[in-house]
């Protein structure tokens, strides 16, 4: 009779928890299946991302990351610093197009200018160095040599991005090092500005010489087109007039007609301009008013006058905004040197052009 009575008692338990199981068995079966046919997420939890740091991109080593090895160092004066320094020629040349170029143009639009940049240092040195420092074959004043920017004033100008630009910069010079211009046998003189206004100017029309490389040619990819609107007081023109220009012989009593444009270049470049009892060339204006460009017209007003002006520079020559509009139009390197400069072929080596005898001086402390 007990062992009846605790059977039972067995059976009373063991079957619920048989039950319970059971249920939890094909919820534990129906999970499964549910994962395997997609109709189910189990939730991840994430694991909390890792803080990272990224430095500066570093200089690169032009000797190491190009296999390249200057034998060419010419002696240049930092006007800045108001000392000589001697350094590598190609290291020079990724000064200048650090400092004639926005780094942010396109990579063809930088070759292009490296070779314009190490045409025209060439060019200066095989013509007997810099003229307003005789012991130096360059400086770095842009109203004598060409524009130059160091490494100090790099890192100052661009901060942390100064490492990655540098190397930019090296790129577009190490691509084409020891390549300039030639013309007919010639080291060409490669000059180039910021922006023609739409079409380059002849080089006689701006300078003395008629150089048949320096032909005026359209320049249809602007980027960006650089426009500037002067607008001048009567009273403010009488007075620059006058100071600058002083047999005008302008006054408030004719200012309102002493200003004309009697001749314009084919490019749209003013030729000649009236200013009262004188006529001056277009260019001349520049200065007196500050004029981005002799391509300008002039709006009479009744107050004043309002300079209309496109382009930036003297116009001759490779427009670097021209250059980087045909680089992002497709263009290589070579053929936007080839449309700025007119006949000309784009040879090296750099190393062999250079004269033995060229300008030299021990750097100072």
């Amino acid at each position: 009779m007990d062992r009846e009575h605790s059977a039972d008692n067995r059976n009373r338990f063991l079957l619920p928890l048989m039950a319970v199981l059971l249920v939890l068995l094909l919820i534990l079966l129906f999970m499964i299946w549910s994962v395997l046919s997609g109709t189910m997420q189990i939730p991840v939890l994430e694991a909390e991302p890792t803080p990272t740091f990224t430095p500066a991109p570093t200089r690169v080593n032009l000797a190491e990351y190009y296999h390249f090895i200057e034998t060419q160092q010419i002696p240049v004066y930092d006007h800045r610093e108001g000392r000589l320094i001697v350094m590598d020629f190609e290291t020079y040349i990724i000064g200048v197009v650090g400092a004639e170029m926005p780094v942010g143009y396109a990579p063809e639009a930088l070759k292009a200018q490296a070779v314009a940049a190490r045409t025209y240092a060439l060019r200066k040195i095989l013509r007997g160095g810099c003229q307003t420092y005789p012991e130096a074959a360059v400086c770095t004043n842009s109203s004598c040599c060409q524009a130059f920017i160091s490494d100090s004033r790099m890192e100052e100008r661009w901060k942390d991005a100064a490492g990655m630009n540098y190397n930019t910069i090296a790129e577009a010079v190490m691509s084409t090092v020891g390549e300039v211009l030639v013309y007919h046998g010639e080291i060409v003189d490669a000059m180039f500005h910021a922006c023609s206004g739409g079409r380059t100017e002849n080089s006689e029309n701006v300078y003395a010489n008629a150089l048949p490389y320096l032909r005026g040619v359209e320049s249809p990819y602007e980027d960006p087109m650089r426009t500037q609107d002067v607008e001048v007081s009567f009273e403010e023109a009488v007075e620059k007039i006058n100071t600058a220009y002083p047999d005008a012989k302008v006054s408030m009593d004719n200012i309102r007609s002493a200003i004309s444009l009697p001749e314009i270049f084919p490019s749209g470049r003013v030729k000649t301009v009236r200013l009262g009892e004188i006529e001056i060339v277009g260019k001349k204006l520049r200065p007196v008013f500050d004029l981005q460009s002799a391509m300008f017209t002039v709006e009479t007003t009744d107050t004043g006058f309002i300079f209309h002006v496109k382009g930036y520079g003297h116009g001759v020559g490779m427009s670097q905004n021209g250059a980087n509009g045909m680089a992002k139009h497709g263009s290589t390197y070579q053929e936007i040197l080839k449309h700025y400069y007119t006949g000309v072929t784009i040879e090296g080596d750099l190393n062999h052009a250079l004269p033995s005898d060229s300008p030299a001086a021990t750097p100072e402390a």
